[in-house]
């Protein structure tokens, strides 16, 4: 017996050793992790901290408050910037974004045109719906009401949409069509598409014969509540391979990462159901007014494809245009590009021609 007992008394000290040393291991595998962490985001935020492209990616200038509810009630959060006898210029973000994604824009273009900028509702500082409803028509209802408020009477607008914004200005043309030509001079569709939007993602590209089953996963991931928390280096490596492009400078990356992460998650998700089964290709022929569409040529959400298709659609193309290299968040990652086609845009279809001005850091 006192054997078997000594033996027993062996083993536990060898087995209690052995988890010891597990625990260890565990512990000091913890710890790499976490001090690999910390260097990686120290090193990123050096970079961006030394990226020029920081000093125009600030929060954008405040504007003057319009109080606009929708159609449903849902409040509006709306800013007017520039001179009040300027062209009107209604600018309109994407999913998961807010007004300040347009800082680019809203800090150079306000000197020269007058500015409209409004958070789509449950983004920014606009309220959500309280019946949940995010829907294109309820998008549609809330351009109409920022139009109406904004737009002064007797005067047209140049409308320009990006992602999101973009189908909000297809979804309104196709509901409120009659008011289309009466409201806008022309339309500005940028990064975006008006239908397949799932399947012709990038982001997870099935291979053939499974379109299907990947679509069915991919509404499932957009329509996810990911509780990121806060931003780290694994947010900023899966923003920029999901929304920019190689090429994006660390500080175009950073801001967007924060604009992303900003977005209250529950909104994020019920607006990603709209999306994952948005079908407005019926409605771009109610768009008649001349547009041009922007695209990035590695825009991965929504790649050339899609702006191919909605211009064969459009009764009133000026120009596609696909800028080389740039991603998603193409207002971000090519400012210079978008701001001066606003300019000729407004300048062609608004009869104002400013004079030409480079980006330029808010004050």
């Amino acid at each position: 017996m006192a054997k078997q007992w000594g033996g027993s008394v062996a083993a536990r000290t060898i087995g209690t050793r052995l988890i010891g040393s597990g625990s260890r291991l565990r512990l000091g595998a913890g710890l790499g992790a976490a001090a690999l962490l910390t260097a990686t985001a120290l090193r990123d935020a050096r970079r961006v901290a030394n990226d020029p492209a920081r000093a125009w990616l600030t929060a954008p200038p405040e504007g003057r408050k319009v109080d606009v509810a929708s159609a449903d009630g849902t409040r509006l959060h709306v800013d007017v910037l520039g001179p009040d006898d300027a062209p009107t210029v209604v600018l309109i973000h994407g999913w998961t974004c807010s007004r300040e994604f347009w800082a680019p824009q809203l800090t150079t273009l306000a000197k020269r045109h007058r500015l409209v900028a409004y958070d789509l509702r449950g983004h920014g500082r606009s309220d959500a719906p309280g019946h949940g409803d995010f829907s294109a028509e309820a998008l549609a209802d809330d351009l109409a009401a920022v139009l109406a408020a904004t737009v002064p009477s007797g005067q047209k607008a140049l409308l320009v949409g990006h992602s999101l914004g973009a189908m909000s200005i297809v979804s309104w043309a196709g509901r409120h069509a009659a008011g289309v030509r009466e409201r806008v001079a022309a339309a500005m569709l940028v990064s975006t598409g008006t239908s397949d939007l799932v399947t012709e993602s990038l982001i997870l590209k099935p291979p053939a014969g499974l379109s299907k089953a990947v679509a069915v996963i991919s509404r499932q991931v957009m329509a996810a509540a990911v509780p990121y928390g806060f931003r780290n280096p694994m947010t900023h490596r899966i923003v920029r391979h999901v929304a920019l492009s190689k090429a994006a400078s660390p500080a175009q990356v950073a801001f967007c990462e924060r604009i992303v992460l900003d977005c209250d998650r529950r909104w994020r998700a019920a607006t990603a159901r709209t999306l994952s089964r948005l079908d407005l290709d019926a409605a771009l022929r109610h768009l008649d007014v001349p547009t041009l569409v922007l695209g990035g040529s590695a825009d991965r959400l929504t790649p050339p494809v899609l702006s191919e298709r909605l211009a064969e659609l459009l009764p009133r193309l000026i120009e596609r245009i696909e800028l080389p290299g740039v991603g998603h968040m193409s207002p971000v990652e090519a400012p210079q590009a978008v701001n001066d086609l606003i300019d000729r845009m407004v300048a062609e279809h608004l009869g104002r021609r400013p004079a030409s001005a480079p980006l330029t850091a808010a004050r």
